[in-house]
């Protein structure tokens, strides 16, 4: 027996509805906020972990070339991933105190985004604070190394496979992107998967993880458009033009992730007899 279709416009409906309902919009300023605060330790911890192994130096590089290719805005994203992880190797230089303070504010981040994905489940009670615990040390200390070796890995395959093809580079860079947004969905749909104190499916995860991904294709084009076409904000801010751009950025970032965290939400109600999802024990 074939899936039952999901209706596209009133599944959307929903999602638009409730986002604008339930005040996501101003969960995704809240997010954007400790955002700001948290970026700067949160890679700073991601790079101490990572320089504590001289052979995931590769890593790193691969970590920041994925967020200028898909993550931070067209026309600014060289200048932003060089001044964030600028910051963060300086984090390393700061004393005990000060690294208490930069471990709390990372893991702020994460619990503010934890709650924000309990939201978008409707699940009220919160997982034990271990098991938080464990699970942002998970997303702080792994997941880099994952992404960098995944890449790394990619990398070596393809330069290999493409030595052989005369006029290869270009070829390389289309299999580069692909690779990359590849393992950007997985990275959502682990986000989608783990985070919420909710049971969602592996399948609603990755379909969200692909609409996420694709939210951020979109969203960088959009920029990289804006900022070619309607460059009146250069003469608006001058040297400062980045921060704006920046700012609203990282809240249309998050706006395109709990769209996404939505869609995985959503998804179980429009797909016949799926069971409703339950809170984890």
């Amino acid at each position: 027996m074939p899936p039952p279709r999901r209706p596209i416009f009133p599944f959307s409906l929903r999602i638009v509805r409730r986002f604008g309902e339930e005040g996501f919009g101003q969960i995704s300023a809240s997010l954007a906020f400790t955002t700001l605060l948290s970026l700067v330790p949160l890679a700073g911890l991601m790079l101490a972990i990572a320089s504590a192994f001289p052979a995931f130096k590769a890593f790193i590089d691969h970590v920041d070339n994925l967020l200028v290719a898909h993550l931070l805005p067209a026309g600014s994203a060289g200048l932003i991933s060089g001044k964030i992880f600028q910051f963060s190797r300086r984090a390393s230089e700061v004393s005990v105190f000060g690294a208490m303070v930069l471990v709390f504010t990372a893991f702020l981040l994460m619990n503010t985004v934890e709650r924000a994905f309990n939201h978008v489940w409707r699940v009220s009670v919160p997982r034990p604070m271990w098991h938080r615990l464990w699970l942002y040390a998970l997303v702080v200390a792994v997941w880099p190394i994952v992404i960098g070796s995944l890449l790394a890995a990619t990398s070596y395959a393809v330069t290999a496979s493409l030595g052989w093809i005369s006029g290869g580079g270009g070829i390389r860079a289309y299999v580069f992107k692909g690779i990359s947004l590849a393992v950007l969905v997985l990275f959502f749909a682990f986000l989608y998967r783990a985070v919420p104190n909710a049971t969602v499916r592996w399948r609603d995860a990755m379909l969200a993880g692909v609409c996420a991904a694709g939210g951020f294709a979109i969203l960088q084009k959009g920029f990289e458009l804006y900022l070619a076409y309607f460059p009146s904000y250069k003469a608006i801010y001058g040297a400062f033009a980045t921060v704006p751009i920046f700012l609203l950025w990282v809240y249309l970032s998050w706006a395109v992730v709990l769209l996404g965290a939505l869609v995985a939400a959503t998804l179980p109600d429009f797909g016949g007899n799926t069971p409703r999802k339950h809170r984890r024990r």
